[in-house]
């Protein structure tokens, strides 16, 4: 086997990360006060930067509080960081914002199966189910949270229900 070497500088490889560590502030032009803006760029973050992504999305919910995309996805950060309740929190803000939000719906039945409420939890996922029964990881929580409580044939009609639709 022949191996081959490639000609690259390491200013090459380093300078599309440069913008990057810069404050979001510091990444718009223009009006800090645009909601879209800022939420554009916590979305631009997320796979980038926790931190500036976080930032990002709390500078929105500052300018427009009820802003149900930015709860969602901060709460999304948040749960993934390990602070659940605050999760739950901004789940249901985003919820009481948008009440027709299966997304927030079904990540609201995630954090609190993962905060040990079964039952509210499975609350959460029928919402989201009655907001888009297509939301097919609900399906697939509620049978196991539905076999965790004794519940075998509310458990197998959901999983029937996830095996349809994949």
């Amino acid at each position: 086997m022949k191996q081959a070497m490639l000609d690259l500088e390491v200013v090459d490889a380093v300078a599309p990360v440069v913008p990057l560590v810069r404050q979001p502030s510091e990444m718009l032009r223009g009006d800090e006060s645009d909601v879209e803006r800022w939420y554009d760029l916590g979305c631009e973050l997320e796979g980038i930067s926790w931190a500036g992504a976080a930032a990002a999305y709390r500078r929105v919910l500052e300018l427009d509080s009820g802003h149900a995309d930015a709860l969602v996805n901060l709460g999304r950060l948040l749960h993934e960081s390990g602070d659940v309740d605050a999760a739950e929190r901004h789940y249901r803000r985003a919820l009481d914002s948008r009440p027709w939000d299966a997304t927030a719906a079904f990540n609201l039945g995630v954090a609190l199966q993962d905060l040990g409420r079964p039952r509210l939890a499975i609350e959460a996922y029928l919402f989201a189910l009655d907001l888009d029964p297509a939301t097919i990881d609900a399906h697939f929580n509620l049978a196991g949270l539905y076999l965790s409580i004794g519940k075998r044939a509310s458990a197998l009609r959901h999983l029937m229900r996830y095996k349809s639709l994949v």
